[in-house]
């Protein structure tokens, strides 16, 4: 996008001045001002301050060496021709920031519009909106900054992201631009592998492209990665689309609301009902169908799942 802000924290913290980029001072300075933009046209009280920059051991004078800090932002900022104000208030600081000057107020307001335009029956529009606001991010919140509060802090933005990333991709899905996404969705889930959402998308993505061997190897990855890492088993939505796909269900008849409305037991009872009494132009084509690739998936799986029963106690 071609839009720029005074202030950027949607990424490492950037400060555009009248002439260009602001030096800012060290660590102390960038986690002050980045805990502040976070909260913008908020007071953040002083013992968050504290606490985000000297985390749990303050020297006996840090309130005196946070209005040093205060002070030496507010002439670094005036210096710049920053249009911002830091104002002191009784329990804390508060920098005062038009949102327009603002990525992370941009973002918000434009994932706002999206979700709008979604609802309003205006796929189109809200899948331009969702692109241009997931556009302004250059990397994590409080990128390089060691900060632990900031960084809890922070995570609300970062899911925020990440809600906006499954729901930019499912309008995709809708679209029937499946082929499209394929790429995007394959970075999204190896940066964000626990995410089981976006995995349940790249399976659809795969499947609606009729890569069915692909997608149901997702499911195996994913699968693996939570017993290892976490000791979990999968979601019953991300298991309800791997059973569907190893059904053979019609592509075009998947969707993440579908799945996420379909359980496991339901899936068991629909087998002998009215899903076996389906027309002409639901049944599925030739290219639908699981083939030997896929069967030797469902077999792979049916191994682990056996050696999984093995050695689990008692």
């Amino acid at each position: 996008m071609s839009t720029h802000h005074q202030f950027s924290v949607l990424g490492p913290l950037v400060v555009q001045g009248a002439h260009g980029p602001v030096r800012l001072g060290g660590n102390r300075q960038r986690i002050l001002l980045t805990l502040l933009l976070l909260e913008a046209n908020r007071v953040v009280g002083v013992g968050r301050l504290i606490e985000a920059i000297w985390r749990e051991a303050p020297p006996a004078t840090v309130r005196s060496q946070l209005r040093i800090c205060v002070s030496g932002l507010r002439r670094l900022l005036s210096a710049a021709g920053v249009a911002a104000q830091i104002e002191t208030h009784p329990s804390g600081y508060l920098i005062r920031v038009p949102r327009a000057h603002l990525d992370l107020s941009h973002f918000e307001d434009l994932l706002s519009r999206a979700r709008a335009e979604a609802r309003s029956a205006s796929p189109e529009h809200a899948v331009v909106l969702f692109q241009q606001a997931l556009q302004l991010w250059q990397g994590p919140v409080g990128a390089g900054l060691d900060s632990e509060l900031l960084e809890t802090v922070a995570l609300k933005v970062n899911e925020d992201r990440l809600s906006a990333i499954e729901d930019h991709i499912e309008l995709e899905l809708a679209l029937g631009r499946h082929r499209q996404v394929l790429g995007e969705l394959t970075r999204h889930v190896t940066e964000n592998p626990f995410q089981e959402s976006l995995c349940l998308q790249l399976m659809l993505a795969l499947y609606r492209s009729g890569r069915t061997a692909e997608a149901l190897s997702v499911y195996r990855d994913t699968r693996r990665r939570l017993a290892r890492e976490l000791g979990l088993e999968p979601s019953e939505k991300l298991r309800v689309m791997e059973r569907m796909i190893l059904d053979g269900r019609s592509a075009g008849e998947l969707s993440p609301a579908f799945v996420a409305t379909t359980s496991m037991s339901g899936l068991a009872g629909a087998a002998a009902g009215p899903q076996d009494r389906i027309g002409p132009q639901d049944r599925i084509g030739p290219q639908d169908r699981i083939g030997p690739q896929d069967r030797i998936a469902l077999l792979e799986r049916e191994i682990a799942d056996l050696r999984d029963a093995s050695v689990r106690p008692g």
